[in-house]
């Protein structure tokens, strides 16, 4: 049994889970909104801790992470639990198997040992979300460090800033799918009462630790696609995280409004000021925002950098916001 780590007792005895932002009031025998953290006598324990739900060695550009370790391999694994009620993916991660043979354990050290077998450069949480696994997200990002791997999380951004700073010391990266920026865009995508709370975690990710941060946003046609709140998520993206992070523009569903309104993001995004903004084709190379040389080349899944050194476009010197390396931030 794994006992939560960040949680407050009040008075009277009761707990509250500190993992993600819901925070969750239990008392013995409840079940946080996550599915997975339970109140107990003894304090509120993490029953997703070690048990694996997927995973797999792939190019870390299919995270959503395109100027993170270019062209790297890395092993990507995940959990049991998720923070948001509304969920396209909450079917597949939510519910730990009740059978005990379909339960697969891993140790947070086997992560990074199995990581170096396979010649993976990093190690990224990309299944479920992050702050409900923390206590095991927390020893994988230790022992991954330790190894000297990379590190990142795939989150919604629903993690409390007292699990960002537990993880902080030992986080590279994160890919954040920021579902829109609005109230009903997030009620209808995600099915909470307050999203803003992710902004700032994100912006004091980004800012305290340094974190390399990509943001991904999935358009669904009249849900999170008005141009206005558009606007409002570029000037966020600017301003919190800067101009040069990328901005990954997807079709939440098929359609021809769905394709238009995510040219129109794209087009958005630019007019915003946002340097890199991409969209869902395969083959998009990263281009200079200066002098348009072409840094990252990508074709039919092999990535290759040929215009960076150190940094810098080697055409004209400017200096990008890129991440390849463990000891720089």
């Amino acid at each position: 049994m794994e006992l939560a780590r960040i949680t407050t007792t009040t008075e009277n005895g009761t707990m509250h889970c500190s993992a993600c932002q819901w925070r969750c009031t239990l008392q013995p025998g409840d079940t946080g909104r996550c599915l997975v953290r339970v109140g107990s006598t003894e304090g509120i324990t993490a029953e997703n801790y070690g048990l694996i739900s997927a995973a797999l060695v792939a190019p870390i550009e299919d995270y959503r992470l395109w100027h993170f370790f270019p062209d790297s391999l890395v092993l990507a694994i995940g959990g049991w639990g998720y923070a948001f009620p509304v969920d396209q993916q909450r079917g597949t991660y939510a519910h730990i198997p009740m059978l005990e043979e379909k339960r697969r354990r891993l140790p947070p050290e086997r992560v990074a040992s199995f990581a170096l077998e396979r010649l993976c450069r990093g190690v990224v949480w990309a299944y479920g979300e992050p702050a409900v696994s923390h206590e095991y997200v927390l020893r994988l990002l230790q022992t991954s460090r330790a190894a000297s791997r990379y590190t990142a999380l795939v989150t919604t951004g629903y993690l409390t800033a007292e699990a960002l700073d537990s993880f902080g010391p030992y986080l590279d990266g994160i890919s954040l799918d920021l579902r829109g920026f609005g109230d009903t865009a997030y009620a209808r995508l995600a099915g909470i009462p307050d999203w803003h709370g992710i902004l700032g975690v994100m912006a004091w990710a980004r800012q305290h630790w340094r974190c390399h941060i990509e943001v991904t946003t999935r358009l669904h046609h009249g849900v999170n696609d008005d141009p206005r709140e558009l606007r409002s998520l570029v000037d966020w993206i600017n301003a919190s995280l800067g101009e040069q992070t990328p901005w990954h523009v997807l079709p939440g569903d098929a359609g021809a409004e769905t394709a238009a309104a995510v040219v129109r993001a794209r087009r958005i995004g630019h007019e915003g000021g946002l340097q890199f903004v991409y969209g869902s084709e395969p083959n998009q190379n990263t281009i200079c925002p200066v002098c348009q040389a072409v840094l990252i080349t990508r074709d039919n899944g092999l990535v290759s950098p040929v215009g960076i050194s150190d940094g810098v476009c080697t055409n004209c010197g400017h200096k990008l916001y890129l991440r390849t390396s463990i000891f720089k931030r």
